[in-house]
């Protein structure tokens, strides 16, 4: 059984570019703090030769609004934050009625040494 709850979140615009030798970079801005029901919160792990991945799944649970609506259509330009951690936007579900918005979101751990 799934525990349900609502937690704090802030939601962020994620902006993509390249710096003056050509690195990728990556600006990370809040644009609104907001409640969501949190649930299905799912830790993983992939063993390779050498490192350890560590994956986790959660799935926030918010209102329909316009700004979630910018989110649902350009999902790649925000992200989340839960507990001081950055979580992407994997997937996307609105209710038939349009009255609830669902993100399934991941965070990827740095690679750990076996």
């Amino acid at each position: 059984m799934t525990i349900v709850r609502y937690e704090n979140i802030t939601i962020n615009n994620v902006t993509n570019g390249v710096d003056s030798i050509g690195q990728y970079t990556q600006t990370i801005t809040e644009w609104f703090k907001t409640r969501a029901l949190t649930h299905d919160v799912a830790n993983s792990v992939r063993i390779s030769e050498r490192y350890r991945v560590y994956s986790d799944l959660v799935t926030f649970t918010v209102n329909y609004t316009p700004n979630t609506k910018l989110i649902v259509d350009h999902q790649n330009d925000y992200s989340i934050t839960w507990r001081n951690y950055d979580w992407r936007i994997t997937d996307v579900r609105e209710s038939n009625d349009r009255q609830k918005v669902t993100f399934m979101c991941y965070r990827n751990d740095p690679d750990t040494r076996v």
